[in-house]
């Protein structure tokens, strides 16, 4: 515990949550307050850390406040929910739910309430079924447990008390799942209540007719701990959320209860551990979905690379009359602004697809960190076919950093198959975008050097297509990150209008598979890639002592020296150091090469998933990148589009030996004399234990199910 609270030098209650911060290794507690008022108020908020640097988030609130080393005061005239951030991270944060005092005269038993007193309460599975009902949580009152609400009119949930699943582990989902629960009920109000620690979506309205969800807070650390889900519902108006969760925070979707018909989010703050903020989708099994606004929200992190606001369609639905306006975006790095995709996938039911049309982004504010860390993914706009396409696609003042997009290239648009009308208004006030075209070029194959690796030459080529002079900066970045050595500096330029300039870039790496990049921290430089796929080759030796040497490295650049490799007479022939602790061990994939497939997954590594690199796919029209590849079951479970291997072999070496290592190609899976196949090799130490993912030679994160980022082993 870090925070101590004091309003009006009364000491608050610090409260803590379970919450999944990226990257991924460990749910971490943290700490929020909540507190009533009904007048001004001055806080004081303690920090055990040394205080370097605040921010108040978000940044719009443009709350004043003042610091010293251990110290934060601040003063509100009205109630509020914010984030108090130190140190440049958001780790180690605090959330203040600044509440207005409602309950005074509550009738709290009434004989159509249901009364939770402050303390905890095991509900379990609550199941409402009456007219007329409401339910009360007082301040202080901690329910485990769910409650579903099922064919209810006249329904409201209240109170400043909290709900929670924090007591239900996973294995238990198929009981326990979704904190609130609200089925084919009608006239519903839910208000004021926290939610915890959902085991699958926090809230959903399923079927439901006129419903209003006020000044609800929800946190969630678990895979699906979607915010708030209305599907196949009308008359809805969401506003006043707080959301920390661990996948979509406002979604619409339907599942065959009817069409979706003015639903508006709005005046929230949300925070995205993982996946999207703002989503229609992707199960839109109805008529039409239509008349959905998304207003007034503040996205104050979203850290994964994933879209900030989507509409993702595979079933039948017309989709239409969808707005989002005055969005503001902070922490996003890497991010998609826009994706709208009509595509197959895993949660699609209906054998026809339905289209996209009339379609409304305004006011749009990327504001960054303040600023951006790297360049956002491309956007897309991807239609299915000729009856399933995208249409009237409205971009009305999209402002990223403080400049105008006027046109898809300035806002890093990709538009796509099966897509018309596209239309961008801006205000002729404010600087437009003036795009440096960036160009990577391989000047110089890649080729075997006698240690092992590979050396070539690239060349970045940067022009300036405005109409004025800019000074910028960009930098070469190759992931996986930390792999070769090459000049990973920020190199400075200035360029006159209608200039170019180049660069030379000497690169060695190891085999393996590779996206190369041009980055930077403004808008105003384009982004360009390469992908390279470095064979390994295996020479035909039983003195592998005498090979290359390889080199384990991970994303938190923990290396390992230490493996050679060769074959002979119908065997795989290894040597490192790794072996000769009895705690080590090495673990060996293997599996026989197949035709690439389209849209099948080429790349993607553990900095995926934090947005830093998009995954690479086999498009349609060549390589591509799939910024909506950001985890490995979107490969194998959403999308399936790992490649279709006939099987994959796994061997595990101990430790403890004297750090040879001999394994028939039978054994894996092999026949003898074979020259060419896929392999990945994962180290399991006890310094790597504690990550979410296996450390292996060729950065495959799930070795065991996708075989796409293994080496393509020659034998020589």
């Amino acid at each position: 515990m870090n925070y101590t609270v004091f309003v009006n030098n009364e000491n608050i209650e610090i409260k803590t949550t379970h919450i999944f911060p990226a990257p991924y290794n460990e749910v971490q507690v943290s700490e929020y307050t909540q507190f009533t008022m009904k007048e001004p108020v001055d806080i004081r908020i303690q920090s055990i850390t040394p205080l370097q640097s605040v921010i108040i988030r978000p940044l719009s609130m443009g709350l004043d406040y003042s610091f010293n080393d251990h110290e934060i005061f601040l003063h509100l005239e009205e109630p509020k929910k914010f984030s108090v951030e130190i140190n440049g991270s958001f780790y180690n944060n605090l959330i203040v739910f600044a509440e207005a005092i409602k309950y005074e005269d509550f009738n709290k038993y009434a004989d159509n309430v249901i009364y939770y007193e402050p303390g905890i309460h095991t509900v379990d599975v609550l199941k409402f079924e009456k007219e007329n009902t409401v339910i009360y949580l007082e301040e202080g009152a901690f329910l485990n447990g769910k409650m579903e609400f099922n064919q209810c009119s006249h329904l409201t949930i209240c109170g400043y008390g909290t709900i929670s699943m924090e007591k239900y582990p996973l294995e238990m989902r198929n009981v326990y799942q979704r904190c609130i629960d609200v089925l084919h009920c009608k006239a519903v109000s839910i208000r004021d209540i926290t939610i915890t620690d959902s085991n699958d979506w926090s809230l959903r309205i399923f079927g439901c007719d006129n419903v209003t969800i006020d000044n609800v807070k929800i946190f969630g650390c678990r895979g699906n701990s979607d915010g708030i889900d209305i599907c196949g519902s009308r008359n809805v108006l969401v506003q006043n959320i707080f959301t920390r969760v661990w996948d979509d925070s406002f979604v619409v979707k339907a599942f065959n209860t009817g069409d979706v018909d003015n639903v508006t989010f709005k005046d929230s703050i949300l925070w995205n551990d993982f996946a999207r903020p703002l989503e229609v989708g992707v199960e839109l099994r109805a008529e039409k979905i239509h008349n959905v606004r998304f207003e007034n929200i503040d996205i104050i992190h979203s850290p994964t690379g994933y879209p900030l606001m989507g509409i993702h369609h595979g079933d039948r639905a017309e989709v239409s009359d969808i707005c989002f306006e005055n969005i503001r975006i902070e922490n996003a790095p890497g991010a998609q602004l826009f994706d709208i995709r009509i595509r197959d996938s895993v949660w699609n039911r209906d054998r026809e697809k339905g289209s996209i049309r009339d379609i409304t982004f305004k006011d749009i504010y990327y504001i960054g960190n303040p600023g951006m860390g790297w360049l956002l993914s491309k956007s897309r706009l991807q239609g299915f076919r000729e009856e399933s396409r995208i249409s009237n696609i409205t971009f009305d003042n999209i402002n990223i950093l403080g400049k105008v997009a006027t046109n898809e290239k300035e806002c890093g648009l990709l538009t796509m198959e099966y897509v018309d009308n596209v239309i961008f208004k801006y205000p002729e006030d404010t600087p437009k975008i003036q795009t440096i075209d960036s160009e990577l070029t391989i000047t110089e194959n890649f080729h075997l050097t006698g240690k092992g690796c590979y050396q070539g030459k690239l060349k970045v080529e940067l022009k300036n297509t405005g109409e004025k002079t800019q000074k910028n900066s960009f930098w070469l970045q190759i992931s996986p990150a930390h792999t070769g050595e090459y000049n990973r500096e920020p190199q400075a330029f200035v360029l006159e209008a209608g200039e170019n300039i180049s660069y030379e870039y000497q690169v060695e790496l190891p085999p393996g598979k590779y996206v190369l990049a041009v980055q930077a921290e403004d808008v105003d430089v384009s982004f360009d890639w390469q992908f390279l796929n470095l064979d390994w080759i295996l020479s035909e030796t039983e003195r592998v002592e005498e090979t290359p040497e390889l080199e384990f490295i991970n994303y938190y650049n923990i290396r390992t020296k230490g493996l050679k490799a060769s074959t002979f007479k119908g065997k795989l022939l290894l040597q490192s150091d790794i072996l000769k602790d009895s705690d080590n061990s090495l673990v060996i994939y293997t599996a026989l090469p197949v035709p690439k497939r389209e849209e099948e997954v080429l790349f993607s590594v553990e900095e995926t998933d934090f947005g830093v690199v998009p995954a690479v796919l086999n498009g349609k029209q060549g390589l591509e990148l799939a910024p909506q590849l950001r985890t490995p079951l979107e490969i194998t479970l959403v999308f399936k589009n790992e490649p279709k291997v006939k099987e994959i072999k796994r061997i595990q070496i101990p430790g403890g030996g004297d750090g040879f290592a001999s394994i028939s190609f039978e054994e894996l899976g092999l026949e003898a004399g074979t020259k060419n196949f896929w392999m990945e090799i994962e180290a399991q130490t006890a310094k790597v234990k504690k990550y979410r993912y296996p450390y292996t030679l060729f950065h495959s994160v799930t070795p065991l199910t996708s075989a796409h980022m293994y080496a393509n082993v020659i034998v020589k």
